[in-house]
């Protein structure tokens, strides 16, 4: 979420992944949800649903639903710590490099078909494979093997993750990783049916159809393109007795006034709001504000002369007032960004003072016009033009606009002879033509799929397919492998590392962070029992009702 993580997830913008760490009403219990007439409820995201396919995942709304349909080793709970899911036990070596891995014997595929070891094996295999193109191969990278096999130098059934019978599972690392098991958790390393595969080929997770599922729900509805899905109870989940809701049903809506409009005719249970929205329900009792621990930014195409320019992209952080963007623009509770992350990631262990306030750095984040008119004639100069053209290209939705809008407004404000257009389309259009470097500048967010700084600092090293912007720096990517390398099992060392990345990010201006984003959202009083995990990049309604 982000697979933007990733949770993931994972390059989104405005999508709505209500998480937050919480749980509104209280958790129903089997009279309760039982006497319930119907066990219904209607919701909706922004963008619409791309894949159910694991390997091959790159959007927040398709992690989000794969979540409710499926599940891995672990589950995170609502305090982002990982869980039990199909793992029983998990015994860690004393150098932190071998897990072994118990799974339940009552995991089962839609189709009838046991979940098994091989199912995990096969799954990561498939990943890591050139062929399949996966967008998040990087976040295998500790496992033994797997850097040279996401690159073609070693076959993929050389990755260190063997089935060592039906139902165990032993994973050699290359390196300790301290998160390792809040990684397994995110839906890329969910297991896939092979037998599935074999069956669909190249259809396999391309429509409800064409995929099998071992979650709570089923996905019906969903052809690869439509704008309307439903999730539907699945009797065959190993823990189906506490999943209460029988149907939960999506469409897609762009505009925030449309959503509102229907949560007020009550034909949504769940609206996020916006702009006015906020003052309007200050004073509701249905009003909910979570953080969903994701950062909105600016990434940069490095390859563009113009947008490589470091200058210029300096001039354009500190021309941006965040605070008012955030309280200003967006409305809704975010917060202005102080480095690339969010709060609560991780704490100095020797002040528990948060991550991103030692990671700030100043003079790249602060709102400094006369700073910023210095560097833009510096860049101007640099780039040899007086008269500058930058496009910003961003999703459809009503948050990237606005944003965009504001944007715009206040560098041809303040940056004499600069030009600023915008390209808005949907989301998965946009994300085809960042992907494929088509663009200048692009504003987007990152969903943390676990409490780790990892979670945003790893997608712009040298050798992240999710570096879109083409960042290089020798400093960053030497600060990110020692922090998760020689420093991994160092908590001092290994938070002084990410800090170093972060700064360095910072300077270079690899990328602009703008706001920390929260949601204001307004929940029917009838809906109870949802957890929302500000880290998990997903709304888990295993024990939601209707009261």
């Amino acid at each position: 979420m982000g697979i933007f993580t990733n949770k993931k997830a994972l390059l989104l913008t405005g999508i709505i992944i209500l998480i937050g760490g919480v749980s509104f009403g209280i958790h129903a219990n089997s009279k309760q949800a039982s006497a319930a007439p119907a066990q219904k409820i209607n919701l909706y995201e922004t963008t619409n649903l791309t894949s159910l396919d694991a390997s091959k995942i790159t959007d927040g709304v398709s992690s989000s639903q794969l979540s409710q349909v499926d599940e891995g080793l672990y589950r995170l709970n609502k305090n982002s710590q990982p869980v039990n899911a199909l793992a029983s036990k998990t015994t860690i070596s004393k150098d932190g490099k071998t897990y072994t891995i118990n799974l339940r014997h009552d995991g089962r595929w839609s189709d009838g078909q046991k979940v098994t070891a091989q199912d995990f094996v096969y799954s990561w295999e498939r990943t890591l494979n050139p062929k399949t193109k996966s967008e998040f191969t990087y976040l295998f990278a500790s496992i033994k093997n797997a850097s040279a096999i996401m690159v073609g130098k070693k076959s993929p059934s050389t990755l260190g993750v063997k089935a060592t019978n039906k139902y165990q599972l032993k994973i050699n690392l290359s390196k300790p990783v301290p998160y390792f098991k809040k990684l397994l958790s995110g839906t890329t390393f969910y297991p896939i049916s092979q037998k599935a595969v074999k069956k669909y080929g190249t259809k396999y997770g391309t429509s409800a159809k064409t995929t099998v599922y071992n979650g709570p729900f089923t996905l019906k509805g969903w052809n690869g393109t439509n704008d309307s899905w439903t999730l539907a109870k699945n009797n065959s989940y190993r823990d189906h007795k506490v999943v209460k809701l029988n149907q939960i049903r999506y469409q897609v809506i762009k505009t925030a006034s449309t959503a509102y409009n229907l949560y007020q005719s009550h034909k949504l249970d769940m609206v996020t709001l916006a702009g006015e929205q906020n003052t309007q329900n200050k004073n509701n009792p249905e009003l909910k504000t979570l953080s969903s621990g994701r950062v909105g930014f600016i990434q940069y195409n490095e390859k563009d002369k113009t947008a490589a320019n470091k200058n210029l992209r300096t001039a354009i952080s500190l021309t941006i007032n965040r605070q008012q963007l955030a309280t200003k623009i967006l409305e809704n509770g975010s917060t202005a960004a102080k480095a690339f992350g969010v709060h609560d990631m991780l704490k100095n262990p020797k002040t528990d003072k948060d991550f991103v306030d030692d990671a700030h750095t100043p003079n790249t984040m602060d709102y400094n016009i006369t700073k910023a008119k210095a560097l833009y004639q510096t860049a101007q100069k640099q780039l040899g033009k007086k008269q500058l053209t930058l496009n910003i290209t961003c999703a459809n939705d009503d948050t990237s606009q606005h944003t965009a809008d504001y944007i715009q407004g206040q560098l041809m404000n303040h940056l004499k002879g600069l030009k600023v257009t915008i390209s808005t389309m949907p989301f998965p259009s946009m994300l085809t033509k960042v992907s494929q470097g088509d663009f200048q500048l692009n504003l987007t967010s990152w969903g943390m799929d676990f409490a780790d700084p990892t979670q945003a600092l790893t997608i712009l090293t040298s050798d992240s397919n999710s570096n879109m912007g083409h960042y290089q720096s020798k400093a960053y990517d030497t600060a990110m492998n020692t922090a998760d390398g020689k420093d991994a099992l160092n908590n001092t060392a290994r938070y002084h590392d990410l800090v170093k990345a972060a700064q360095t990010a910072g300077k270079d201006q690899a990328v602009t962070p703008l706001y920390e984003s929260r949601s204001r959202m307004l929940v029917k009083s009838s809906l109870h029992g949802v957890v929302y995990n500000k880290f998990s990049g997903a709304m888990d309604f295993r024990t939601a009702y209707v009261k």
